[in-house]
C-alpha cells in the first residue's frame, strides 16, 4: 500500500503555487466630517492675500437714559473688546515612493495614497473644531447617559436666553447618542418627515434627522468614547469661527538624490470660539 508521503501536496508543491495580490484594496473607513461646514467662515476673505491675525470688533448694547429738564445730555463712553483669530496651524501629509518600488508594485502608490492625504488634513481641522465643545460654559446632561428631551429643551433655552438667531442652529451627536434618539418619537415620527430634510445627497450624508427644526448631524468625530460618553453639541454657526488661509495644496517633485517621487500636501488655518453663549455642550451617550 502506498504511504501518504508519496503524494504531491500543497507543501511539496508550494514553489509552484502563486500568491495573487488583488487589484482592489480594503480602505480605512472615513468619518463624517461636519464641523467645518457648520461653523462661521465669513472671515476667510480677510486673510486670503496676507496676514496672520484677524481682529474682530465687538459692538455691545447702549443704554437708554432719562432726560431731565435743563440738564445736559450724558454721552456714553463705549469701550468694546476685540475678538481675535490667529492663523498659525500649519500642517502637512507627506509620502515618498522609490523608483524601484514604483516599477515593481502593481499600482501607482502616489495615486493610491493621494485621497488619504486630503482626508487626514480635513480630519485634523474637523477634530480641532470639535475640541471646543467641552470648554463651553453652558452644558446639559450627564456623560455616557443618553440625552433626554428635557436636556434638549434646556439647551435650546440657553440659546433663546442669549437671543441667538433661530437660523443656522444645529445639533451634532455621536452614533451612540443618535441611536438613543430613536427612542424619541419626535425624531422618527413619519408625520414630521417634512422637517427632516433630504438625505439623498453625499453633501448631507451626516444628516440623520431633526428636532424642532434643528438639523441633527451624526459623526464619529465627536470627542469621547461609548464607555465614557461623548461631547455632543447644540450650536449656532457663529459660536466658532474657522479661517482656512491655505486650502490643502499639493506639491510633487522627483528627488534625484534618493531616486524617489515625493508628494507633500499642506494646509494653513486658525480657529476661535467667538460666542460662548451660542453653543451648549450636550453631555451624553
Amino acid at each position: 500500500m502506498p504511504t501518504a508521503t508519496e503524494f504531491i501536496n500543497n507543501t511539496t508543491a508550494d514553489a509552484f503555487i502563486p500568491e495573487i495580490w488583488a487589484k482592489e484594496a480594503i480602505y480605512a473607513r472615513e468619518k463624517n466630517l461636519v464641523f467645518a461646514n457648520l461653523v462661521w467662515r465669513v472671515f476667510e476673505k480677510e486673510l486670503k492675500a496676507f496676514g496672520d491675525v484677524v481682529h474682530i470688533n465687538t459692538r455691545s448694547h447702549l443704554t437708554t437714559q432719562t432726560k431731565t429738564t435743563r440738564t445736559a445730555v450724558v454721552y456714553e463712553a463705549v469701550t468694546d473688546a476685540n475678538s481675535d483669530i490667529t492663523v498659525n496651524t500649519w500642517e502637512y501629509s507627506a509620502i515618498a515612493v522609490e523608483t524601484k518600488t514604483k516599477k515593481q508594485t502593481n499600482r501607482d502608490m502616489m495615486d493610491f495614497y493621494a485621497p488619504e492625504q486630503g482626508y487626514t488634513l480635513s480630519l485634523s481641522i474637523d477634530t480641532s473644531l470639535g475640541n471646543y465643545v467641552d470648554g463651553l460654559t453652558n452644558n446639559v446632561g450627564v456623560m455616557a447617559v443618553p440625552l433626554t428631551t428635557t436636556d434638549l429643551r434646556r439647551a435650546r433655552q440657553y440659546l433663546d436666553d442669549a437671543d441667538v438667531p433661530d437660523g443656522d442652529r444645529v445639533i451634532v451627536v455621536s452614533p451612540a447618542q443618535e441611536s438613543a434618539f430613536l427612542d424619541t418619537p419626535g425624531m422618527v415620527h413619519k408625520d414630521l418627515e417634512m422637517l427632516h430634510g433630504d438625505r439623498s445627497t453625499a453633501k448631507d450624508r451626516a444628516y440623520v434627522s431633526s428636532w424642532l427644526e434643528f438639523p441633527i448631524y451624526k459623526t464619529t468625530n465627536t470627542e469621547g468614547t461609548n464607555a465614557a460618553g461623548h461631547d455632543n453639541v447644540m450650536m449656532h454657526r457663529q459660536a466658532i469661527a474657522l479661517i482656512v488661509q491655505m486650502e490643502a495644496t499639493t506639491h510633487v517633485f522627483f528627488d534625484i538624490d534618493y531616486l524617489a517621487s515625493k508628494a507633500v500636501v499642506e494646509q494653513l488655518y486658525g480657529s476661535a470660539k467667538l460666542r460662548d453663549d451660542h453653543a451648549v455642550w450636550l453631555k451624553g451617550a
